[in-house]
């Protein structure tokens, strides 16, 4: 699979040729700006006041994601779809209506929520993963996704990166002429620009990137040099699986080295004893808190152990990550019978999080919320320490939207991880560790 991120801004041709391109090589087509701007249209039929001066953004939030997880929209990724029957908002063809005027002039408002951007960021990377798939429009063979962020962001992985750029007055006026073609809304290129820039850097390349500038290129000249791109990276990916295939055969050392390329380093940890803070991992049963926590040490720990001076079935490790060290405590060793699990777990973890600085509150995406979940919430509410929710059992990147419901819970962004293959748990440490440094106090020693 080969998949092909462009980025660029406003009236620099990214769809026309994004849609070409998929085209050509038979791959899907994702319009990433058209998903914004069917959120946006979205809110507005919800009847909420873009231009209001108080905006709600955690109301704008939940709307958006109640949009793209409970089955109200849909895009085609058929490159050849007409651009006035691509998307479509429960049965409703919404494609005209998400070019007007008045969406464009509050696009940059809904996306520069960054709440909202996550969603679509976990919207997005599910197309995107969805052709690599014999199922999928492509059959695997690829994608073309095109925004604003594809390229850093959305699928920093792609193996073709480009930033698609033009001069500001070849820009404007190429925004003006399709906007009197009707298949695109009158707006300023520079003022949009300025107001998605606050949130996402699409005006220079980032490393990997491969800037194309085509303010004195037509289309065909355009076209032209994505080809030449994705033809390297296809000749790069055969040359790979070749590579794969040698793998078993005796080489000697310059051989192997040639095809491998790779090296592992290791180093060293240290520590002493010094004050940490205490991070705790809670939630209901079967959530995979101990599966986290074996992830987080990187061995397998016993999930029951009596330690003097600890409340039996609440566990305490030594940890670290990305060079900070800290104090685990997992209470995924506690069982019960049936009838007393809502209140017994509930003590277990309001015990975990009295020791605790910080709290990591472990749910299952597959599940949902529960009321079990909905019990523990109102306790690290009233205990008001630092909380990171972990969405766990999200396996894939086509799963990903399914962390938008727990947004309800009003305890911040959810992280999407799969405890059992490691998916997302660094994003979540990392915000776990800042959460441990906007701590009122450290109560571990190491």
């Amino acid at each position: 699979m080969i998949r092909v991120a462009i980025d660029g801004p406003a009236g620099v041709g990214k769809s026309s040729t994004s849609k070409a391109l998929a085209k050509y090589y038979g791959f899907a087509y994702l319009d990433t700006g058209a998903m914004y701007r069917a959120a946006t249209w979205w809110v507005l039929e919800q009847g909420i006041d873009l231009d209001a001066d108080d905006l709600d953004e955690r109301v704008i939030t939940e709307t958006v994601a109640a949009l793209f997880t409970e089955d109200h929209f849909d895009i085609s990724v058929d490159p050849d779809a007409p651009n006035d029957a691509r998307v479509f908002c429960d049965g409703r063809n919404i494609s005209a209506d998400i070019r007007s005027s008045d969406i464009s002039a509050h696009v940059s408002i809904v996306s520069s929520i960054i709440p909202v951007r996550h969603i679509l960021i976990a919207a997005q990377r599910a197309y995107i993963a969805a052709e690599g798939v014999d199922d999928g429009y492509s059959e695997g063979r690829g994608i073309v996704a095109e925004g604003r962020d594809i390229t850093d962001v959305v699928a920093p992985d792609a193996e073709v990166r480009v930033l698609l750029t033009a001069r500001d007055d070849v820009r404007q006026a190429r925004r003006a002429h399709q906007a009197s073609n009707g298949t695109a809304g009158a707006e300023d290129v520079a003022a949009r620009d300025a107001a998605d820039a606050k949130v996402t850097n699409f005006m220079t390349a980032a490393d990997g990137v491969t800037t194309i500038d085509n303010s004195d290129l037509d289309f065909e000249e355009t076209l032209d040099a994505l080809i030449g791109l994705v033809d390297d990276a296809i000749e790069e990916q055969e040359y790979a699986a070749y590579a794969s295939n040698l793998e078993g055969y005796e080489l000697d050392e310059g051989d192997a080295s040639l095809i491998d390329g790779s090296a592992f380093t290791s180093g060293e940890q240290t520590s002493a004893s010094k004050e940490v803070g205490v991070l705790a991992i809670i939630g209901r049963p079967n959530v995979g808190k101990s599966t986290l926590v074996n992830r987080v040490l990187g061995r397998r720990a016993a999930v029951v152990e009596d330690t003097p001076g600890v409340t039996r079935d609440r566990v305490s490790y030594d940890a670290e990550w990305a060079g900070v060290d800290f104090k685990l405590v997992d209470t995924g060793g506690w069982e019960a019978d049936v009838e007393g699990i809502d209140s017994a777990i509930a003590s277990q973890a309001q015990i975990a999080v009295e020791l605790a600085d910080a709290v990591v509150f472990v749910v299952d995406g597959q599940t949902g919320l529960t009321q079990t979940d909905e019990r523990i919430v109102r306790m690290l509410r009233s205990a008001g320490k630092p909380v990171v929710v972990a969405v766990n059992k999200i396996d894939d990147q086509m799963s990903e939207y399914m962390a938008a419901e727990f947004w309800k819970l009003g305890l911040g962004e959810p992280y999407p991880i799969s405890a059992m293959h490691g998916r997302g748990v660094g994003d979540l440490l990392d915000a776990a560790l800042d959460a441990l440094g906007n701590a009122e106090r450290t109560s571990g020693f190491l």
